[in-house]
């Protein structure tokens, strides 16, 4: 029950990060249409809920807690993702000047350079906020768990992002299959 939690919350993290596909412009009307449907909004909502039930229950909160939390990460989310489409356009800016090799702009690229460093202190400082925020209706060890469980489901994002679109159905490298092998069903110890 618990992977499939995880599984769930990086999906709805994965959609709403910004995806690195060659046809950006397809992609984001793709992406548009797919948030429109109710389906998905539907899904997402049940999704929401069920990170929130689990982050409740690892976390031992009380229900004010869990409404002061959502709260929170709700006013924090807009301000994490517009800084992270700032970072990721300054970083294909940057590419772009690169790949001009001997032609690129010298200044340009030290502007971005200095962008990209702002962006970092900018993402630094929202965290730390953040935490002060948290602080006030959690416990220091409550705040670690959460960021715990944040650090899970951001792995199980870039581990679907590196998977594919098969959802994360090849196997980890090193990792042992899954299921039944060639013995029959595995037995519980």
């Amino acid at each position: 029950m618990r992977r499939i939690a995880i599984t769930l919350a990086a999906l709805a993290l994965a959609a709403a990060l910004p995806a690195q596909q060659p046809d950006r412009a397809a992609a984001a009307r793709a992406d548009s249409a797919a948030i429109a449907s109710p389906e998905r909004r539907q899904l997402e909502r049940r999704l929401h809920q069920r990170v929130r039930d689990v982050v409740r229950d690892r976390l031992g909160l009380t229900q004010e807690q869990v409404d002061k939390l959502s709260a929170t990460t709700e006013r924090y989310e807009q301000q994490r993702h517009s800084l992270a489409q700032r970072e990721r356009s300054l970083r294909l800016e940057l590419r772009a000047q690169l790949r001009r090799g001997d032609s690129a702009d010298q200044k340009r690229v030290a502007q971005l350079l200095d962008q990209t460093m702002q962006a970092q202190q900018q993402r630094l400082d929202l965290y730390r906020k953040e935490q002060s925020d948290l602080s006030a209706f959690l416990t220091p060890v409550q705040r670690a768990k959460y960021m715990g469980l944040q650090e899970q489901m951001r792995s199980r994002v870039e581990e679907l992002r590196r998977n594919g679109s098969d959802g994360g159905q090849r196997p980890r490298p090193g990792a042992p299959p899954k299921g039944p092998g060639p013995s029959g069903p595995k037995q519980r110890r």
